[in-house]
Formats: C-alpha cells, sequence, structure tokens
C-alpha cells in the first residue's frame, strides 16, 4: 500500500468491500443496506480503475506499469493524461474500454443513489431541494461546476458535482448531513494533496456549506454529549467508523493517487490517514469493551490515552524507538512523533479486542458442544468469532506497520553499506562481511526460481557479537531476451529472527553494476560492493495480523445463517 501508484490502486475496490462488510453493523443498518448496491458499483468501478493504472503508458509512474514512465509534457491531470495517450491500437482501445466502463459504473451509482433518496423522501411526504427551490439548487449546482473547472481537476469536478447533485436532492427542511460532509472532506483533502489551493479550497467549501447553513431545522448537538454520558450512544458511535472512516478513508487514499503521476508519496499517505487510522482503533476498543467496563472508568482510559497520544509527539526526541525515527515525514513532524501519536490507540485497543475473542472464542466452544457445529445458532456465533478474529489481526497488522513502515525510512542513505571483500563492517547492531559473488544457472539443481534464466548473487555473512547467525544472499534475476540484450530484477533475501526480519537489497547502481561485471565475465574480480540494509523490527506482526484477517475470513464464509423467505 502506498509504496507504488499501482498498489494504492489496487487497495482502493478492498476498502470499498470493507465498507459493505460493515454495512449490517451500523446503527439504523436499513439506510446502509439500500446504499450497498451504489458500494458494489463502485467496488467494480474501482476494481477496473486499477486494471487502468497498471495498463494506461505513461500516466502513472510505477514499477509495475506497461511502458510509460509517466513523465513528460502531457497534462498533469492523471484522467487528462489517459485522453491523452488513448490511440487506435490495442492498448489504447483497451484503456478506453476501461475508462468507458468506469464512467457507465460511476452514472449508474449516481443515478441510484438519486432514485433511492426520492424514493425515501416520497415515502415520507417530503420534497427535495430541487423540487423546493430550482434556481437556489442550480445557483448551487453551476457554482460548484465553475469553481470545480476553476480547480482544474477532474476528480475534483466529477465528483464535487455528484455530491452536490445528491444534496440537491435530498431533504429541503434537513439537507443530509452525510453529503455535506462529503463535500467539506473532499474540499479539505484537496488542499492537503495540493490539487487545490487553499483559496480554491475554502471557496469550494461554500456550496456546500450554505445547503446546511439555510436549514430551519435547528441541529440537534446532544447526541455528542450522549457519547460521552451513555455507553449505548458511544457503542452505536463504534459501530459507524468503519463505515463514515471507511469512505473518508478511501476519498483521501484516491485523491492521493490522482497527484503521484509522477511516483508515490508514501509520507503523504501515512501523515493525512494517520487520524483516520486512530479512529479506527478507537472505534475497535469501544466496541470490543461494550458494557464490561463502566462509563465513568470508560472516559478516565480514553482521556488518559488522548493526551498521551498528543504530548508524547512533543517528546519524541527523548524516547527511544527503533528505525528512523528522528527523520522528518512532514514538515515539523518525525516519523517517531506519527508512531507516538498512533501507538498509544493501538496498544489501547490490544487488550479489549484480545479479551472479547477470548469470550468469544469460549462462546462458540460452548454452542458447538450442546447444538451441533452445523445448527443455526452456533453459525451465528461462528461468523462473530471469525469478526473478532479480524479485528484482533488488523491491530496486529497495524503496530508492525508502525514499525516495519512508519518508523522505516527505505529511501535514507544511511541503510546503505560499503562492504570490501572478507572484510567486516558494523550496521546497527550487526556485522557485515562481503564473502564472493555466485552466479546460479537456471539449470541448476539449487536454482530457487521458476522464473528467469540465471540469478547472480552476492554473498554476505552475518555476524551479531562475533557470532555467525547467516548467510544472505541478495541478487538478481537475469532474463535472456530474442534480441540478446539482458534484463535484471533485483531480488531481495532476508535474515529472520526472533523480534522481526533483516532483509537486504542491491540499488539500481549496484545492480547495474553486477550485471556489467556478468556481461564481461568479471565477477571474480568484484572486490566492493554496496547493499541496502532494513532491519524490520514487528515484521512478524504483519504476517501474524494478515494469517488472522485470513482466518477471520474463512469462519465467517463458512457459516450458513438460514435464510430468511424474499417478501
Amino acid at each position: 500500500w502506498a509504496w507504488d501508484p499501482v498498489e494504492t490502486g489496487s487497495l482502493l475496490p478492498w476498502i470499498a468491500l470493507l465498507i459493505i462488510i460493515h454495512a449490517r453493523s451500523k446503527p439504523n443498518s436499513n439506510s446502509a443496506f439500500s446504499i450497498s448496491p451504489a458500494l458494489a458499483l463502485i467496488t467494480g468501478a474501482l476494481t477496473l480503475h486499477s486494471t487502468l493504472v497498471t495498463r494506461a503508458n505513461g500516466v502513472w509512474a510505477s514499477v509495475h506499469a506497461f511502458v510509460g514512465d509517466g513523465k513528460g509534457s502531457l497534462p498533469q491531470d492523471p484522467y487528462l493524461r489517459i485522453l491523452e495517450v488513448i490511440d487506435f491500437s490495442a492498448v489504447g482501445i483497451e484503456i478506453l474500454s476501461y475508462l468507458v466502463l468506469i464512467c457507465i459504473l460511476s452514472v449508474s451509482t449516481l443515478i441510484y443513489l438519486i432514485r433511492n433518496q426520492k424514493r425515501e423522501l416520497e415515502s415520507k411526504m417530503k420534497t427535495s431541494l430541487l423540487q423546493e427551490n430550482k434556481f437556489f439548487s442550480a445557483m448551487l449546482l453551476i457554482s460548484f461546476l465553475a469553481i470545480g473547472f476553476w480547480i482544474g481537476s477532474v476528480a475534483v469536478l466529477c465528483l464535487g458535482t455528484s455530491i452536490m447533485l445528491l444534496l440537491i436532492n435530498s431533504d429541503s427542511e434537513k439537507p443530509n448531513t452525510a453529503w455535506v460532509s462529503a463535500g467539506v472532506f473532499l474540499m479539505l483533502f484537496s488542499s492537503w494533496s495540493s490539487i487545490a489551493e487553499i483559496s480554491q479550497a475554502i471557496v469550494g467549501l461554500i456550496p456546500f456549506m450554505l445547503t446546511w447553513l439555510i436549514s430551519d431545522v435547528e441541529d440537534d448537538f446532544s447526541h455528542l454529549n450522549r457519547i460521552i454520558t451513555d455507553i449505548t450512544t458511544r457503542i452505536n458511535f463504534a459501530k459507524l467508523i468503519p463505515w463514515y472512516g471507511g469512505m473518508i478513508f478511501l476519498l483521501l487514499t484516491w485523491l492521493l493517487l490522482t497527484v503521484e503521476i509522477d511516483g508515490p508519496s508514501l509520507e503523504a499517505h501515512e501523515f493525512y490517514g494517520a487520524p483516520i487510522i486512530g479512529f479506527l482503533a478507537l472505534g475497535i476498543t469501544i466496541y470490543s469493551w461494550g458494557r464490561s467496563i463502566e462509563n465513568k472508568t470508560q472516559i478516565i482510559i480514553l482521556s488518559t490515552t488522548l493526551l498521551v497520544s498528543l504530548i508524547f509527539p512533543f517528546f519524541s526526541d527523548l524516547i527511544q524507538l527503533p528505525g528512523d525515527s528522528d527523520l522528518v515525514i512532514t514538515s515539523g513532524i518525525t516519523r517517531g512523533a506519527l508512531v507516538l501519536f498512533l501507538l498509544p490507540w493501538f496498544l489501547l485497543s490490544l487488550i479489549p479486542t484480545f479479551l472479547r475473542l477470548k469470550n468469544t472464542t469460549k462462546l462458540l466452544y460452548g454452542k458447538f458442544k450442546n447444538d451441533g457445529i452445523r445448527s443455526n445458532r452456533s453459525s451465528k456465533i461462528t461468523k462473530l468469532f471469525g469478526s473478532h478474529i479480524s479485528h484482533l489481526g488488523i491491530i496486529l497488522l497495524l503496530i508492525g506497520h508502525l514499525f516495519t513502515t512508519t518508523l522505516v525510512d527505505r529511501s535514507d542513505p544511511s541503510h546503505l553499506v560499503d562492504l570490501k571483500k572478507d572484510e567486516t563492517v558494523e550496521f546497527n547492531n550487526l556485522e557485515l562481511k562481503f564473502k564472493n559473488v555466485e552466479i546460479v544457472s537456471s539449470n541448476d539443481e539449487s536454482y530457487a526460481y521458476s522464473i528467469g534464466d540465471g540469478y547472480i548473487g552476492i554473498i554476505v555473512e552475518v555476524y551479531e557479537n562475533g557470532i555467525l547467525k547467516d548467510e544472505v544472499m541478495p541478487g538478481m534475476l537475469s532474463f535472456y531476451s530474442p534480441s540478446g540484450s539482458v534484463i535484471a530484477r533485483s531480488e531481495v533475501d532476508r535474515m529472520v529472527g526472533l523480534t522481526g526480519d533483516t532483509i537486504v537489497i542491491l540499488d539500481v547502481f549496484q545492480s547495474n553494476d553486477l550485471l556489467s561485471a556478468m556481461i564481461t565475465g568479471t565477477t571474480d574480480e568484484v572486490e566492493e560492493v554496496r547493499i541496502t540494509v532494513h532491519q524490520l523490527p514487528g515484521s512478524h506482526l504483519v504476517w501474524l495480523g494478515w494469517i488472522m484477517l485470513i482466518l477471520g475470513g474463512f469462519f465467517t464464509l463458512i457459516t450458513k445463517e438460514k435464510k430468511s423467505p424474499i417478501r
């Protein structure tokens, strides 16, 4: 995620699916179920979009994309750039077909949502803002169209116009708060991602805020107070977080993708996504607590955690963290500070999530024992069991992510290590020794790959306190083309430790030097090499979290509840 535009694009439909599967847990879930078909259409559009990112040559700079490097004199908007690169070749027609299908699914989503709103208003004997005041609605729509063209982003123009159409087709007395909020977040994220200037974003807020400001119905903010005073309200609030938080995170990730045509910006995803991810941990914590802890105690724990997450980042330089904690991730904020903001929320959620899973496991065992595995009552608990495994898995994965990704700057030169043959070089708590270069033919029994025509690797011995711990061989796979040229691909090697993995890889310059030595037959003369070393404490938590997510999905999938008759 976020390492490359193709990977980011491929994550988007999964976020949409995450929102859909949490529709049933949302309080007043009828409204969530009613728009789930629209989310399914969006998921399909995002799936095609991820393929478009891969196949659209010259649009996004990606190591996975075909042919194009994403650079040149083409427009800076990715969707305008796609129109520029489309031609009448097979690939051009393929890209055009993806774009047309995405447009069809997107327009279908908008039509479905407008019709759904219209049915709801008719059932309540109410009228829409468009029916009540056509002139004002038209002015709102025209004004945002003008703002969208002023900003110059196809993404902002199309999505903002769609949100405005939904807003003017909502209740005239009380415009839909969700659409007002969507417009506000769109403008906010447009400013964050540098799609729009601050002045443009502020002006873009006005049409959305106007519908809320002119409403005659007084807003009831008492529910905000009830979140603090009432456990039931707080639990319902927690169940809303995957639904609305997922949509907000999806919007942010997509907008950041649209500005990554010249390369990914992992730091932007990490920094801007942090508050949303923190809310996710908060939601899982409150949900896992349920009513097991009294209200006053919950408030004290949450308030203390909030203070810790806000105060500790200011002292990040005094707190010892692994990796590159002192490196800046954005202006004035270090990687360590960002981790210290998120880590308290993850650690807080860990214990109640584990205890909730433990209690569900006991309940499931009792149901199996009394009712049998195939009973409907057991199936319901099994589905809940799968959900709780997934919740614990995502928390463990995110903790691992903090230590393996947020705290590690893969581009920092401090991870480059120069090695001379048979000389030991210290790197953090390790001693590294370059032994020799080895070439392995694809016909050799020791060849470990099912692709490529050969492997050339650098043998490095890894010592700790003078004791040999492991031997790694980072290198390159070679591919021979019919024209006689050789194409190389770097391959990582890793050393597994108790607390995490250490990965070793060659940078692009060392790969080229090694490739030249192989072609000229001078690998025996290589006396000095340069490797990139990343120590990733907590990487085991990432793998454990993924395994638990898969297990959780499996247990949810195998359940067979009795279906209600179709009415």
